[in-house]
């Protein structure tokens, strides 16, 4: 066996883990979502979403970089380093502990009702952040550790979801339940950590820090660039327009968020083996330039098959109240491909420790989408929101992808694409054709023309009968 192929089985067998376990989680997570929208209604579904996306930014200084590719990075580097986990650990909590005691102060005396209430009750969650040991287990290549656990806390979310939001009134138990359901995985993520690979020391020593301190910084303004990317269009819809302006635009994204997360899990279970290559450079290369062509070839397709079939399915899942996030979502599903795509470069950047890269990037690409997001909102609502993120995203992609070429890393040529594009404009046309005999004829029909065509030139292999990407 080729050490290529090794290391392809070895990103895949970690990916299979995190994805699937991911990917169970998201739908589980995305069912609520369903249930939450309908049962709150938009214009308070809009309430919750405010309060989720500022949450997020604090979530993300409560992380400290960690489970973004920091703290992954340095346990992949160093495996048995018990005292860096323990002062990590002790110190993203002790930061969690202040950031919640901070919003929960802004939520209830700053902020008006009903924002203001389900903003504090939102910040709780942020415990379960600091607390959390995905990264340790992610640099071990533990990923189906992390898989269940966030497959169970989003489980006992929903639950909590189904048993106490039945109403506008019930507003409240939505962050409670998802409380309860973070603090479950956090805890036995914890619980692996320290009685199965027992990896904490739990003396800090706070010297271990001090040289990650500057490079978690520099990571932490980059996630927050890029969180800004993510979900300022939500703040500065809320600016302009209604709460139930911020409904339609979450329920359009729900779906974007879910297969970005999936994005996401590639690109840390790519993380720990491309590291470890950085003494073979072909070796980490030719991984690197497969990956990038692998993650279009997912991609692409569900793109094209969202984009003619958005209105369908919009009005199946959230109902005809969540009808205007239809053109949205058709605009915003694009930059699922180009975030996939873009992830690559980040992931290069990690392996070298060029957070201050990461930084300088995103945040060119921050500045774009505010300026976008202030130009086309207030004229264009929602459908400006979506352009202003597709936008961004290319931009971004595009900078990355040039300054990584520079380090070495360079994105793969056409002929590494163009058999996923082919295939592509076969199953547009498909989707197309089929599109009067409805979304599940159109459906199947686009998916097998797109199995077909990446078949016939040579994208897809089949060997006893199952299938291997060859692109």
């Amino acid at each position: 066996m080729s050490q290529s192929v090794s290391h392809d089985r070895s990103v895949a067998r970690n990916f299979l883990a995190l994805g699937s376990g991911e990917a169970v989680a998201r739908i589980i997570a995305f069912a609520a979502v369903v249930y939450i929208a309908r049962a709150l209604g938009a214009s308070a579904y809009g309430v919750i979403e405010v309060a989720g996306a500022i949450v997020l930014y604090f979530g993300r200084l409560a992380d400290a970089g960690f489970d973004m590719g920091l703290g992954v990075r340095e346990v992949a580097a160093r495996p048995d380093d018990r005292e860096l986990v323990g002062t990590a650990l002790l110190a993203r909590t002790l930061i969690s502990i202040v950031l919640v005691i901070g919003l929960v102060a802004a939520g209830l005396m700053l902020v008006p009702p009903p924002e203001g209430p389900v903003l504090a009750a939102y910040s709780l969650t942020l415990l379960a952040v600091g607390a959390s040991t995905r990264w340790v287990l992610l640099g071990h290549e533990q990923a189906k550790h992390v898989a269940v656990a966030r497959t169970l806390g989003e489980i006992i979310m929903v639950v909590g979801v189904i048993l106490f939001v039945r109403g506008p009134d019930d507003i409240l138990g939505v962050p409670f339940a998802k409380l309860v359901g973070d603090g479950l995985a956090a805890g036995l993520l914890l619980w692996w950590v320290v009685r199965r690979l027992r990896m904490v020391t739990w003396r800090p020593n706070w010297r271990l820090l001090r040289p990650l301190v500057p490079r978690a910084g520099t990571m932490i303004l980059g996630v927050l660039c890029g969180l800004m990317i993510y979900n300022a269009d939500v703040i500065i819809i809320r600016l302009f327009r209604e709460s139930s302006h911020v409904g339609h635009y979450a329920a359009a994204y729900a779906l974007i968020s879910f297969l970005s997360n999936m994005g996401m899990a590639y690109a840390l279970s790519l993380l720990p083996t491309l590291t470890r290559l950085g003494d073979r450079p072909e070796e980490q290369m030719g991984l690197y330039s497969t990956a990038h062509a692998q993650v279009l070839a997912i991609s692409l397709p569900i793109a094209i098959g969202v984009t003619f079939l958005a209105g369908t399915a919009v009005r199946i899942v959230f109902g005809g109240e969540y009808a205007p996030s239809t053109v949205s979502l058709s605009i915003l599903i694009w930059s699922i491909p180009i975030g996939a795509l873009r992830n690559m470069p980040f992931t290069a950047f990690m392996t070298q420790g060029r957070e201050g890269s990461i930084l300088s990037l995103t945040a060119i690409a921050a500045g774009v989408n505010l300026v976008l997001n202030f130009a086309l909102i207030p004229t264009f609502g929602i459908e400006g929101a979506a352009v202003a993120t597709l936008i961004t995203e290319a931009v971004r992609m595009v900078i990355m992808m040039r300054v990584a070429g520079r380090l070495g890393f360079r994105s793969p040529g056409l002929e590494r694409y163009w058999r996923v594009l082919v295939a592509g404009v076969l199953m547009a046309a498909g989707v197309w054709w089929a599109g009067p005999m409805g979304w599940v004829s159109a459906s199947v029909l686009g998916m097998a023309v797109y199995v077909a065509g990446l078949t016939l030139v040579g994208g897809l292999r089949w060997r006893r009968g199952l299938p291997a990407l060859h692109v």
